[in-house]
This record gives structure tokens, sequence and C-alpha cells, in this order.
């Protein structure tokens, strides 16, 4: 398996995960899909586990996500991120709530070890509690993680992918706005007319972005707030500066292989677990994943609508602790292509909510839940 072969088998994967999307009429993504035909073929020995490494993705994945990011604060205004709001207050009080279910049933029947290992989160919160797992002697809880980790988004992106189609076509029925193609566009009218050196170039509008992205990662080192998050607010203060535009990743003409690198990074994250951890630890892992997936529902549909959110919406944004970015990104986009031909209603849709899940998936993932292990895993005997 040399770079090419690697990533051609890659691209297959991938191109198999979305024809048996488009069979399933889309209630699964196709990188689900994907990630799952990659795990089976792991296990059987048909394919090496670090075959994005091998193709050479693994060492870009980090900068696409960055840019990625960036671009979609550079898509938003003032205005639009500080309406959202209402979706930072869900997130956090979802995630509290499907803590403290985690921590009552979990830890009620299976103890606080297993609720402590059983914490939601990304690749950072498992890492917090694997270290404290690894330093104790307990191997069940650091197998109990990885499973979590890798097994939490066949639970998550079904779900979330059934309530962003539900709100896709919520707001498709609702009757169009009216245009305003005489006045500026949404945000336009605040941001100061400049137009950066080399708009209409590829590499000057992929030199802003990768300029943006170096800024947050220093200013990580500097701050400790997550590179993810300062990306996204950069990509709001540059682009009301007019320092960045809207779509620079389609200006620079990246998008496409920028989400395929990220998609290479969702499949590649199924090959962690194997069959004896999933047989070993299979209990627990059902119960943890049964009692989050409840708490986040009942507590989305209940809190959302008093936020001024639809059930949909609501449901799809707190289902973010369980798939994360960019799982919820590629979502939207999966759902928002599927659902309409017309590129202006697609941009729409996904202006409508991409940012919603994005904004929900930092609160929850990337602040929440590395605080929460954190502190939490303290609670570890």
């Amino acid at each position: 398996f040399d770079v090419l072969q690697s990533g051609l088998v890659l691209l297959l994967l991938l191109a198999l995960g979305e024809g048996l999307s488009r069979l399933c009429r889309g209630a699964a993504p196709a990188a689900l899909f994907a990630g799952v035909c990659f795990a089976v073929c792991c296990w059987t020995g048909l394919l090496p586990g670090d075959l994005g490494a091998r193709a050479g993705f693994s060492a870009l994945t980090s900068a696409a996500m960055m840019l990625v990011v960036v671009n979609m604060g550079a898509s938003m205004d003032l205005a639009a991120f500080a309406a959202n709001w209402r979706v930072v207050v869900l997130s956090a009080s979802v995630f509290v709530c499907q803590v403290g279910a985690l921590f009552l049933a979990v830890g009620g029947l299976c103890g606080v070890n297993t609720a402590v290992g059983g914490l939601p989160g990304g690749m950072a919160t498992a890492l917090i509690v694997q270290e404290r797992a690894r330093s104790l002697g307990y191997d069940q809880i650091i197998v109990l993680s990885v499973l979590l980790l890798t097994t939490q988004a066949l639970v998550g992106c079904p779900l979330a992918t059934l309530f962003i189609r539900r709100e896709a076509e919520r707001l498709e029925a609702l009757p169009p706005a009216p245009e305003a193609e005489e006045g500026p566009g949404p945000g336009e009218g605040r941001r100061k007319p400049f137009r950066p050196l080399g708009e209409s170039l590829p590499n000057g509008a992929l030199l802003r972005l990768y300029a943006a992205a170096w800024l947050a990662a220093r200013l990580e080192g500097l701050t400790g707030v997550s590179r993810y998050i300062l990306c996204l607010l950069l990509g709001v203060g540059l682009s009301c500066l007019g320092l960045l535009k809207r779509n620079e990743l389609e200006a620079a003409q990246s998008s496409g292989f920028a989400f395929f690198l990220l998609m290479c990074a969702v499949i590649s994250s199924f090959a962690s677990a194997t069959p004896e951890m999933f047989a070993q630890m299979l209990p627990p892992l059902l119960l943890i994943l049964a009692v989050e997936a409840a708490s986040v529902l009942l507590a989305a549909v209940v809190l959302g609508p008093r936020l001024g959110l639809s059930r949909p919406m609501s449901a799809a944004i707190g289902m973010n602790i369980m798939i994360g970015f960019p799982m919820n990104m590629l979502i939207s986009q999966e759902v928002t292509e599927r659902l309409t031909p017309d590129p202006r209603r697609r941009e729409a849709l996904m202006e409508a909510i991409s940012p919603k899940m994005v904004i929900g998936g930092m609160v929850s993932t990337t602040v929440l839940a590395v605080a929460a292990a954190g502190l939490l895993s303290g609670l570890m005997r």
C-alpha cells in the first residue's frame, strides 16, 4: 500500500459509502458506511489500519480542519454569531443534562469509574480519561474509552442525519423570503469596503486562510484556548474587517479536497477498535450509548423550543456531542445537497443549519467536554 494505492482505496470506500447512503435515502451519511466498511476490512486483514497515514493525508488533516473552520467563521457576520447565543445555551444545557444522566444511570449500575470512562466528547476527552485510567491500572476503562470514541458516531450520525433532514425540509416548506438584490447581502452593510489583495486569485484566498489558521495556532500556545475556537472567532472578526471574504475555500478551489481530507480522517478513526474489545466491553458500552442518546434527545426537545429553536434543529444540535467536528458539517452538507438541486437554495440551507451545528459542536465537544474530563477524571479511584 503505497501513497497512490492507499489514496485509491480510501476513494473507493468513500464512493461505496455514497452509494449505500443513496440506497437508504440518506438515512445515514456516506462517511459512516465507509467507516464501518473500513473497520471490517481492517478486522479481516484486508486493509491496514494506518491507511490514511500511508496515503499521506494524516499530516494534512489538522490543517484542513482549521481552514474549514476559518472559512465557516468568514461566512458569518457578528450579527449572525450573536444570534446563535441560543445554540450556545442549548448546547451547554444539554451537555450538563447528559453528564448528569450518565453518572446517575451508568454510575449507579456500573460504578463511577465506568461513568468517567463513558464521558462524551472527542479525542481530547478520551486522552484525558485514558491517561487517568492508565495511571490507576484500569485497562478496561481505557478500552471502554476507545470504544466509545469510535462507536458513538454509529448512534449519533443516523440520528443527526434524520433531524437535520427534517429541519431542512421544514425550512424548504417555508415561504421564500423576499429577495433583496439591490441592497447589500447579510452583514455586508456592516463591513468595511476593503478588497483584499489577490481576492480573485486562488493562491491569494488560500494564503489568507492559512494565515488565519497559523495565527490561531500561535494564539493557542499563548492563551490555552482551542485553536479551532480561535479559528472560528478569527474567521468572524477578519471577515467583518474585510480581510476575509465569504467562501474563501471556493475561491481557492480547495473545498472539495479539504472535505475529502476530513472524510478520510473520519473513516480512519474506525480502525482503532477490535472485535475482542467490542466483546469485552459491549454491555457497559451499550448502556452508555443508550443513556447518552436518550438524555440528549429528551433535554434538547424540551429546552430547544423554549429558546426559540425548532425541535428537529434542537435535537440535531444536541447530537453534536456524539458526532463532533467535522462530521456535523459533513452531514449538513450532504443532507442539503440531496434535498435540492438549486445551488442558491442549498447555500441558504447550509447558512441556516451548518453554523448552528458547528457552534454547537464547538461548545459541547471542544470546550465543555474537555473541561468536564479534566475535572471529573479525578473522581476515578
